[in-house]
């Protein structure tokens, strides 16, 4: 059974779960479940301020509840769904990693469900994220030591349709047009900077520039851009021209080839004047000229992990960005803080 004991009197029991450490240099399991406690052992746990211990009597102990190990792992393996591996780590946690790159998918009000039990916690990163493969995107643990089996049975039927709660769709190398609008950039007045941050961004999240095509602020011809670019290529992204100025004439030109806009004017800095569009299935992106001056993040690094992955980005998702979307890039950019 199990019994909480003082550690000089659980000598010869079975230790029932992972013993912390925390020091300024070291964060982990002091011992581990299973272990068989020794009396050189009694000094490390009080000086690791375990002074009393759950212990089991012995290794072949029974109990009816699921102890913390089995079942961070079993709601671990409920909530991973496409391209997500659960493991155990130390310290009774269940550790959900990417087996691939791609875009991080949270279905974010099962996960609330889940972590307003106040009996297990599921930690993961932010929704829409780009991930590699190998890294954690998600850890679950649980707040008592303990937990009855019908306990869990129940939580999953509860959850019921929430099934996968944290995948990864993988990346696809898809072929992007580019158009950059602007007299004085068509013209020669002024070098284009705009189309080698696009590329670099579109080349990290496994695209591939296909053509750079530059127009004037002619709505007609930025339509034809576009149009043409729709035709052969799987997404478009069109920069420059995204204001409110006489001459920004792209956010209109955008609306008249799309079948559907989902958004102008997206709640995040840098890029607030950008747009999401969809034409055919296949996405446009229209995104302010200040790409140029936030080159090392910017929205692209928002967007184009849902282009690379094949995903729809609805409305729901660009309205959330508010909360958050004051980015440290875009106050360092100002010179705020």
């Amino acid at each position: 059974m199990l019994r909480i004991l003082k550690a000089e009197e659980a000598v010869g029991k079975v230790l029932a779960y992972d013993v912390s450490l925390v020091t300024e240099s070291f964060k982990g399991a002091l011992l581990r479940r299973g272990h068989v406690i020794t009396s050189s052992d009694v000094e490390a746990l009080k000086k690791a301020g375990h002074n009393y211990v759950y212990v089991y009597d012995s290794l072949g102990s029974v109990v009816n509840d699921l102890h913390e190990e089995e079942a961070v792992v079993e709601l671990g393996k409920y909530l991973a769904g496409s391209n997500v591996e659960v493991s155990l780590g130390d310290e009774g946690k269940a550790i959900l990693k990417s087996t691939v790159r791609g875009l991080l998918k949270i279905n974010s009000s099962c996960l609330e469900r889940v972590n307003s039990t106040g009996v297990f916690v599921v930690v993961t990163k932010r929704k829409g994220v780009a991930v590699d493969a190998g890294s954690v995107v998600g850890i679950v643990d649980l707040v008592p030591l303990a937990v009855p089996k019908d306990y869990l049975s129940n939580l999953l039927t509860e959850l019921g349709g929430c099934k996968p709660v944290i995948e990864v769709s993988p990346f696809n190398k898809l072929r992007v047009g580019v158009v950059i609008t602007g007299t004085e950039v068509f013209e020669g007045l002024i070098e284009d900077k705009a189309s080698p941050v696009v590329e670099s961004k579109v080349l990290e999240y496994g695209g591939l520039v296909s053509e750079v095509a530059m127009v004037p602020d002619d709505s007609t011809r930025i339509k034809e851009a576009i149009t043409r670019f729709l035709r052969e290529y799987d997404a478009v992204i069109v920069t420059g021209g995204m204001s409110v100025d006489p001459t920004d004439l792209t956010p209109k030109s955008i609306a008249e080839v799309a079948d559907e806009v989902v958004m102008y004017g997206i709640p995040i800095k840098p890029n607030t004047m950008s747009m999401v569009a969809y034409a055919q299935g296949k996405p446009i992106i229209g995104v302010s000229s200040a790409i140029i001056y936030y080159s090392r993040w910017n929205i692209l690094d928002v967007l184009l992990p849902w282009v690379m992955a094949k995903e729809k980005i609805d409305k729901k998702y660009l309205v959330s960005l508010g909360e958050g979307g004051l980015t440290d890039e875009f106050l360092k950019g100002r010179g705020w803080r």
